[in-house]
């Protein structure tokens, strides 16, 4: 899907920027360009069909042109980041992209390591970018096609995403392609280059990004990236770049309100990651006078529910909306039971982008159904307008 995706995308929108980071800007044309190039670097690493290639790197263009490439041949991408290079070790990684510094001296992985000037200069202009923008090394860029396409399979897995780790440490979520397409047709329908530029407010080897690029793609959208997000380096973004929508976690969003500054082009506050307050939805309508919107989904769900821009202003202050095409939610009790309207439960999510399972655990059993549900952990009732109200979550028993 990724490579289809990519070379559709360099044809269409060719010099539009697809990833910006600070004076860095990649193409769509060179993403699809390079990520050729390091595909074939990968192969003639001995990278092959399945193989997981773990990308312990800043987030930046180097980050998304590593993840096209190995979804170019096959490989499975988990985007482990800087801040938690060890959940790379259960994953038995064929190949580690990464820069200097991140990894401990570990025998047997192969390692190619990256120039860091992204990640030193927190996203500012760092001085010459570089050939297209992107420091990737000769060795990992071969000037040729890299292998010829392989025949679709719906269940072959594309990426490796991690939880947030609140509640324990990150579990490692595979996706497939069958998923990826799902929330493809979901973000993006038949529509090609309708995608506004967005600031990333989460890691790329997070859901967010992780199984959202085919999306962006098809849809033209730019990805202002942040290696390390701040307020200050969020709001010079949005103010250079006039970005209409502005995407964040509660927290980022508070960190954001408080410096008080202006964003006249914003248009849309989406809130995600976690339950917003009531008075934070409420703060942001009034400071921006534009709609607020709630999203909620777990990682191993793929997709879930939210707010739409206009559903009644107070929706997204009591509720995290209602489900969206295609998903299911089910209240249940501890015995698996649905409860009646009204009665809060566990929230349970079921969808046609659900995650394939856990990779390096053994577990999956306990986190589905029987009726391909998943457990999310959070306890929540659904009103009788069909909006999901979240109450908490699921006490967890000793030792698990």
């Amino acid at each position: 899907m990724l490579r289809l995706l990519a070379g559709e995308a360099a044809r269409r929108f060719g010099g539009r920027a697809a990833v910006v980071t600070g004076a860095t800007t990649l193409t769509f044309a060179a993403l699809d360009r390079l990520s050729d190039q390091v595909a074939s670097g990968f192969a003639h690493r001995g990278v092959r069909i399945g193989d997981v290639v773990a990308l312990a790197l800043p987030d930046g263009p180097e980050f998304v042109v590593c993840y096209v490439a190995a979804a170019k041949i096959g490989a499975v991408t988990a985007g482990v980041g800087v801040a938690r290079p060890e959940l790379l070790f259960p994953l038995d990684p064929a190949l580690v992209v990464t820069v200097p510094g991140v990894l401990p001296r570990t025998a047997g992985l192969d390692v190619v390591t990256l120039r860091n000037d992204h990640g030193d200069n927190h996203g500012e202009d760092h001085g010459d970018p570089g050939e297209h923008g992107v420091r990737l090394p000769g060795g990992l860029l071969r000037a040729e096609r890299p292998p010829p396409p392989f025949p679709p399979d719906p269940g072959r897995p594309v990426v490796i995403t991690f939880t947030a780790g609140r509640t324990g440490p990150p579990k490692a979520v595979l996706f497939g392609a069958r998923q990826l397409e799902a929330i493809r047709a979901h973000g993006a329908g038949g529509r090609w280059g309708t995608g506004d530029a967005r600031l990333v407010p989460h890691p790329l080897g997070q859901l967010g990004f992780a199984t959202r690029l085919p999306a962006f793609l098809q849809t033209g959208r730019t990805c202002h990236v942040l290696p390390r997000w701040s307020a200050e380096a969020a709001l010079r973004v949005l103010r250079a770049h006039d970005i209409r929508v502005l995407q964040g976690e509660p927290g980022q969003l508070a960190e954001l309100l408080a410096r008080d500054a202006d964003l006249p082009a914003l248009r849309l506050v989406l809130s995600s990651g976690a339950p917003a307050p009531p008075e934070l939805v409420a703060a942001l309508r009034a400071r921006y006078g534009v709609p607020v919107c709630n999203r909620y989904v777990c990682t191993e769900a793929g997709l879930g529910l939210g707010t739409r821009p206009d559903d009644p202003p107070g929706d997204a202050e009591v509720s995290v909306g209602r489900p969206r095409a295609g998903v299911d939610v089910s209240i249940r009790d501890p015995g698996g039971r649905a409860v009646a309207e009204g009665e809060p439960g566990e929230v349970f999510l079921r969808s046609a982008a659900v995650m394939s399972g856990y990779v390096g655990r053994n577990t999956d059993q306990a986190v589905f159904a029987r009726d391909g549900f998943v457990h999310t952990g959070d306890r929540g009732y659904i009103d009788h307008t069909g909006r999901l109200h979240l109450v908490g979550r699921v006490p967890r028993a000793p030792g698990s």
